[in-house]
This record gives structure tokens, sequence and C-alpha cells, in this order.
């Protein structure tokens, strides 16, 4: 018996719903866990705005709730499929999670499970705040500091971004979610899938995303278009291949610097390198100068990180997928070792890489 009660009870009730037998399928009939915390919280913040503690109370609730034994894809997928209507989609655009699957809404904050197949997010600062727990799988989660120089262009920003932190997250885990540069993040995901439980408020503030170079791009300007046109890019490669490097340059030709850096970054997978750092770099430096040369750098990385998550998802023994995953943002050993010892200053660093290690072998 686990905490939810024998799986094959009919009618049985636990603490949040009853647990039905529909031949070898369960069927939530209730919200349960996400409905449970959800309404806690709700009740918590009381009438009105959320104030500045939400994160904080994101998280207190979240950690009065233990995550339910079982948890996982199966977990999920009787979740969602076991229910005429789901919470209002209210990311349904977001392109955040594979998928994002809103699971509790509110006026005012939702709560939302992204589950997510191996590979990085981007790192990003935040458009909203709240705080996020992990459900199921692991993950490496590298936190930045970053100092912003200058704006070249409309939507973009130049400056220093700086490895501050980088730990190993597991189920149970809880962060909170400060918005904007108070708390920028990119976190690995090696779980098939993980699962994260992100409780945010409905806030639309300026969310960046940023590159090692220092780059930081406004994910939110213009977004919508962009997506959409990064999508019939994408459609016309599918159809015509022998023609898209040329409509893809003929449509670089035109909009703005942030257009570009936008463009490519969606259209990564329709991209090879000898194109970008070729014909592309060309025409970004001649319309932009060194700010296109910092974009072609940016894109050129996030293509090679592609490419190591490709032999990520290839490699079975959990301790090398960790350490392979790893090179992804830190390609040199000095640099990894160095930002681990300064989130662990009384630990060797290379004795913190190897429980990691130990740790997700045994999570596997």
């Amino acid at each position: 018996m686990d905490q939810w009660g024998p799986q094959g009870s009919m009618g049985l009730y636990n603490r949040f719903g009853r647990l039905h037998r529909v031949g070898i399928e369960r069927v939530w009939l209730h919200m349960d866990y996400f409905k449970a915390i959800g309404e806690k919280l709700s009740a918590r913040c009381g009438e009105g705005e959320l104030g500045a503690n939400f994160p904080d109370l994101a998280a207190e609730v979240m950690a009065e709730f233990p995550v339910p034994a079982g948890m996982g894809i199966d977990y999920m997928a009787d979740w969602a499929l076991g229910r005429e209507r789901l919470p209002e989609q209210v990311n349904f655009h977001s392109g955040f999670g594979e998928p994002a699957l809103v699971v509790y809404e509110e006026p005012r904050f939702y709560a939302e499970v992204l589950h997510w197949f191996h590979g990085r997010t981007s790192i990003h600062g935040h458009g909203f705040y709240g705080a996020f727990r992990v459900l199921a799988g692991y993950s490496i989660e590298a936190q930045f500091a970053y100092r912003r120089d200058e704006e070249p262009a409309p939507g973009i920003q130049l400056g220093e971004l700086d490895s501050t932190v980088l730990r190993l997250i597991v189920p149970g885990d809880i962060t909170r979610i400060l918005p904007r540069e108070a708390f920028i993040h990119t976190v690995m995901h090696m779980g098939n899938p993980s699962l994260t439980l992100v409780i945010r408020n409905k806030g639309g503030l300026v969310q960046l995303d940023y590159s090692m170079n220092g780059l930081g791009v406004n994910a939110y300007q213009d977004s919508q278009t962009h997506v959409r046109q990064a999508e019939v890019l994408s459609a016309y490669h599918a159809a015509n291949p022998e023609g898209f490097e040329t409509r893809l340059i003929e449509f670089l030709k035109t909009g703005s610097a942030h257009r570009m850096a936008r463009i490519l970054k969606e259209m990564m997978h329709e991209l090879d390198e000898e194109f970008l750092n070729g014909e592309i770099r060309e025409l970004a430096v001649e319309r932009f100068g060194p700010l296109g040369e910092v974009i072609i750098e940016s894109i050129t990385r996030s293509l090679r990180g592609g490419q190591i998550w490709d032999e990520v998802a290839g490699i079975e023994d959990p301790a090398l997928q960790l350490r392979t995953a790893l090179s992804d943002l830190f390609p040199e050993e000095k640099d990894l070792l160095t930002v681990v010892g300064r989130t662990f200053p009384d630990r060797e660093p290379q004795d913190v890489l190897d429980d990691w290690a130990d740790t997700v072998s045994k999570l596997s």
C-alpha cells in the first residue's frame, strides 16, 4: 500500500480524491494533489493582489504536501486523460515544457507541470514570480549574476554573465522564483521525463534569455509574431529545402537585430553551422556590426549545445550522462570546478561531482 491507497481498490477514498480502476488504467476523479495545493495557497494569499511574499507562500505550501508516491509520466497521464476538461491552459503558446500542463488556475496565479526530456533550458530571467518543485527525474540547475553594460538595440542587452551556483536538484526540492534579474538560471534535465511543478503569478514583466557571451534578448517582445514567422520558415524548409537558405537570407535582410536574434534561436533545428557562420554571419555583421557578431556567436554555441544533448540522450550510464551534460555549459573542466567550489566552499569540487554521480545512479 502506498500513501494513496491500494491501486486496485474500487471506490477507495484517499486524502485528495477517489481512485477508480478502469481496465488497467487509474483515473483521478478530482484534482487531488494539485488542487489541494492550489486551494490552500489561494486561501493563504488572502484576497486582493498577490504580495511580494508570494514566492515564500508558494514554497511553504508546496512543502506541506509530499510529492505523491508513484509520481511520473503514468501519474500525469492518468491525471490529464482521466478528466473531461482540463483547467484553462493559460500558457498555451508559451513553448516552455514538453508539454506544459496547467493543473490549477485561479485569477491571480496558476500551477503547471512542466514535462522535460533530455535538454537544457535557455539561460533566462523571469517575467513572473513564484516557486517550483521537482516532482520526478533529476536535473542540474545553474544560477547566474548578470551585469548589464549597454542596450545597443531595442530588446537587446550586452553585459557580463557570471556563474554563481551549480546544484543537483532531485524530487522534493523546492526553489523560489524571483522576478527579472533577481533569479537567472538554466536547468539541465535528465529525466525521462523530468517533471517540475511551477506555481507562478500571472504578471507580465520583461523576461530575457541570456547567452554565456553576455547577450541578453527580450524573450517576450513580439514573441507571437516571431514564433509564427519561424514556424512558417520551418514549413517552407520542409516543403522546399533547396530554396530555404535563399528565403531565410531575404527575410533576415529586413527587421531589427532583436528579430534576427529571436528568429535564429527559433530556427536552430533548420540551421547548420556552416550556413550560420558563413552567409548569415556575413549579413549579421554587415547590418549590425559587432552586435551581429555577438548574436551569431550565441546561436553557434546553442547549436553545439544541441549536439551535446543529442549525445546525452543516447547515453545509458547516468554518471556519464551527467558529466556529458555538464560539458554543454562548462566546456572547460576548470570552469566547472570553479563554480562547484564557489557553491560548496567547504568541500572539494571533485567530491561533490562524485556524490552527484552516485546520487543519479541510484535515482535512475
